[in-house]
């Protein structure tokens, strides 16, 4: 009895000290508008989720703010990570809504300005990233496989030191693929684009953009057809549900199939590593540097909470075709800034890998 005494007194301890700072934060919100930065262009999958995010978070945040998205693409991402870093306000009114900056952390990118352990993490989401090719590429794909015999198509990516760009080559060269590489897209969505224009034959998308606009205008009206996909690899050897319905098969058991086991090699590492950031932590969430009191752990909540939303989710259903999977805790947050800490031989590989890229575009 006593120890049930001392813990309830203990708990409502606890509740009149968070009161005041949850007062506090409502306070802060209430009547506002925060900025919620994308890194990537207008139209593309990582605006297309900002953007139904910020109709439904507010309402999971004390004071029940308005949120509005603010496009901010260019280098691969890294102008709007840099941006949140180093110049957005810190009074608790600006969040990120940034699509693989882990990435350019592990391969010491010059391009990011910041250092990520300074970004407050709110929440990780997780996806795949669909490949996908023409089905008049160099004379014809009907099935994944034909892919292997082709030589001299255009594979179309946003910059060398993208995840997508890197996995990309990568995995064409493991496979051994002829191809031609270019870049410099300022979003997926120009990317898309270019690929319908046949400037580009093959890229990757991320899993809701697949789902919501290559499928139903290119997969099933038969211009294009998916390859394989990448995934975290937990996944590499039974698939990812919300994947598999698109009918291509992981990178991996790709492989497998049609080479065999998979070499120990650098380039397959480096490959599995960057994969492992981009599709585990495809997009991440964050503030600033140094919030204000009682802001992370607010966010944090109301994302948790808006994950559950029903309005939310069938929102995400309809427009996306699945619902996004936000990942949070402090094991999340530990894999995120592991990429900051990435093996030196490693992030000198992945530059190495990167710098051939920049020499490679339009040859």
């Amino acid at each position: 009895m006593l120890r049930s005494a001392l813990g309830a007194a203990a708990f409502l301890h606890c509740v009149a000290l968070a009161a005041p700072a949850l007062a506090d934060v409502a306070d802060l919100y209430r009547g506002k508008t925060i900025s919620l930065v994308v890194n990537f262009t207008s139209g593309g999958p990582t605006d297309t989720e900002a953007r139904i995010l910020a109709r439904h978070l507010g309402r999971h945040i004390p004071g029940e703010p308005t949120i509005v998205v603010r496009n901010m693409g260019g280098a691969g991402g890294m102008i709007g990570a840099n941006w949140l870093g180093q110049v957005a306000p810190r009074d608790g009114l600006t969040m990120g809504y940034l699509t693989a900056i882990a990435v350019g952390a592990a391969q010491g990118s010059p391009a990011l300005k910041i250092d990520l352990t300074t970004l407050p993490f709110i929440s990780g989401v997780e996806s795949v990233s669909v490949y996908y090719g023409r089905t008049d590429t160099a004379g014809g794909l009907s099935k994944p496989e034909d892919i292997l015999g082709k030589k001299d198509f255009w594979v179309g990516g946003l910059t060398p030191d993208s995840s997508k760009d890197i996995n990309l080559r990568a995995e064409m060269e493991l496979l051994g693929i002829s191809h031609k590489y270019i870049s410099g897209y300022p979003g997926a969505a120009e990317v898309r684009m270019a690929l319908e224009k046949n400037e580009v034959q093959v890229t990757s998308e991320s899993l809701p953009t697949f789902r919501m606009s290559i499928d139903p205008a290119l997969v099933k009206t038969g211009k294009a057809i998916p390859i394989w996909y990448d995934t975290s690899q937990k996944f590499w050897d039974k698939g990812h549900p919300d994947a598999i319905a698109t009918g291509a098969m992981p990178f991996a058991m790709f492989y497998r199939k049609v080479k065999g086991e998979p070499p120990d090699t650098p380039l397959w590492r480096m490959n599995a590593l960057v994969a492992e950031f981009s599709t585990s932590l495809l997009r991440t969430i964050h503030l600033p540097p140094n919030p204000p009191p009682g802001t992370l752990e607010a966010l944090r909540k109301a994302v948790g909470a808006m994950a559950q939303d029903p309005e939310y989710r069938a929102e995400a259903e309809q427009v996306l075709k699945y619902v996004p999977g936000f990942s949070q805790g402090p094991e999340v947050e530990k894999i995120f800034l592991s990429s900051a800490k990435v093996d030196p031989e490693m992030s000198a590989l992945i530059r190495s890998y990167v710098e051939k890229g920049y020499a490679l575009i339009g040859k």
